[in-house]
């Protein structure tokens, strides 16, 4: 069985780094994937250390991404970082 998915493209690996959490987490997504979906993955997978925020930034290579463009669209490539913080005066949810 293959880990790719072909509506959705290749599976990469990336390091996410959640805001206030102690650990960078390595979290598998399709190219496909949005990155509002990456953020989402990326939250629900430091759920037991950091509380889930109702809107947040996508980080990468220091701009903030769309959430509705795809990784693909945006140059995400295997194994890159990319950070997941509170968008200006959002509050947890």
């Amino acid at each position: 069985m293959s880990a790719d998915d072909p509506t959705q493209g290749p599976l990469i690996p990336l390091y996410g780094f959640l805001e206030g959490d102690t650990l960078g987490i390595l979290v598998l997504a399709y190219a496909g994937d949005t990155v509002q979906e990456l953020a989402g993955r990326l939250e629900q997978s430091a759920r037991v250390r950091v509380a889930r925020r109702t809107t947040v930034r996508v980080l990468y290579k220091g701009r903030e991404l769309e959430p509705t463009l795809t990784l693909e669209a945006a140059g995400i490539e295997a194994l890159e970082r990319f950070d997941v913080v509170s968008a200006k005066g959002a509050g947890r949810g």
